[in-house]
């Protein structure tokens, strides 16, 4: 048998912080796949991982987790893949412009669940994190910085931090105050729309 994917009891992790929640959550199912030989392959897309709904805000979610201190993506133009470029960033170019285009409807939160994995190095232990980075923050860094991956530093200067807690082996997430926290970028977004 083999071992699950990390990435995939991350996944697990976060769905099982809503066991006892009163909100509507929506897991997508993951994209189906089949090829033959090596060049053939057909693969439908989904636009996020996720949505969960506590009225009246409805969030837009693409879960990352990595045991590096980074996440990749394509540089400046993350919603465009660059013409000859066979390699797949962790962010995918299709993720960023569906949870662009998702901003455009009313009380929606579209953004990345971005996961650092605990790891350990022989002169330092880097701590289990979680952030919330907002697609328009996402997009304005990659454009700004114009590097091709986001660390956990960045993460936390422009994303929201998502409170864990570790029982023997998973971990559980305090969805209810990340709802509370992104829900302030929310009316931040409005304001600069509006320039009130």
């Amino acid at each position: 048998m083999s071992k699950k994917n990390e990435g995939k009891i991350f996944e697990d992790n976060w769905k099982a912080s809503y066991k006892k929640l009163p909100f509507y959550f929506l897991r997508l199912a993951d994209a189906a796949k089949w090829g033959r030989g090596s060049d053939s392959r057909f693969m439908t897309t989904n636009p996020f991982d996720l949505l969960h709904f506590k009225p009246p805000y409805l969030w837009l979610l693409e879960l990352k987790s990595t045991s590096d201190n980074r996440i990749s993506f394509y540089p400046e133009t993350p919603w465009i893949k660059p013409e000859n470029v066979k390699s797949q960033p962790m962010i995918k170019h299709s993720q960023v412009k569906s949870l662009m285009e998702s901003t455009q409807k009313d009380n929606t939160i579209p953004g990345f669940i971005i996961n650092f994995r605990e790891k350990e190095k022989k002169t330092k232990t880097f701590e289990h994190e979680t952030y919330f980075v907002h697609i328009n923050d996402f997009v304005q860094f990659a454009i700004e910085s114009k590097k091709s991956s986001i660390n956990r530093e960045e993460c936390k200067k422009i994303g929201v931090s998502i409170d864990s807690k570790k029982k023997k082996v998973n971990y559980t997430y305090d969805i209810e105050k990340f709802c509370e926290d992104s829900v302030k970028i929310l009316f931040r977004e409005k304001e600069n729309t509006y320039g009130n």
